[in-house]
């Protein structure tokens, strides 16, 4: 088996080539600046573990656990242990692939939990509360029987 350098080498290597080949291919799709920076950053981060020489301990620690794994015989608690650990994993990935609430939508969301009805957002974000308008006064008998007509069904 190669020394625990070597690897360590080969897997930065790796890593930071699939790293730059999913921020080429995420950038060339039109995904902007935001990916390929984190993208760049992701590499930065790599590669320097691996000349700072915290490559070689994160190396250790996982020749580690591997020998750990080895050595330890799987108890149901270990399993219950592992399958939450799982569990909370991918809760956490989903979570981060989730859009996030606008402010509007959360008040919306926050008015409707209480049972009042939403305002209507305005396009600068804030909403603002505006006097009900007087209905006019019925200019003929036709309007006023199709203002009554109205009213009775709950239109204004």
């Amino acid at each position: 088996m190669p020394s625990m350098p070597v690897l360590v080498l080969v897997a930065t290597i790796a890593l930071s080539l699939l790293t730059l080949f999913w921020t080429w291919t995420r950038w060339s799709m039109g995904h902007g600046a935001r990916v390929l920076l984190r993208g760049l950053g992701v590499v930065l981060v790599i590669v320097g573990l691996y000349l700072s020489g915290l490559g070689n301990l994160v190396g250790n620690g996982v020749r580690s656990i591997h020998d750990w794994a080895q050595r330890t015989q799987i108890s149901t608690p270990m399993l219950v242990g592992f399958s939450l650990a799982g569990a909370g994993l991918v809760f956490w990935v989903v979570g981060t692939l989730l859009r996030p609430r606008t402010r509007e939508q959360a008040k919306a969301a926050r008015l409707q939990r209480r049972g009042t009805a939403a305002p209507l957002a305005s396009t600068s974000g804030r909403t603002t509360k505006r006097p009900a308008a007087p209905t006019p006064a019925p200019a003929s008998d036709e309007d006023a029987e199709i203002a009554a007509i109205l009213d009775r069904r709950g239109i204004q």
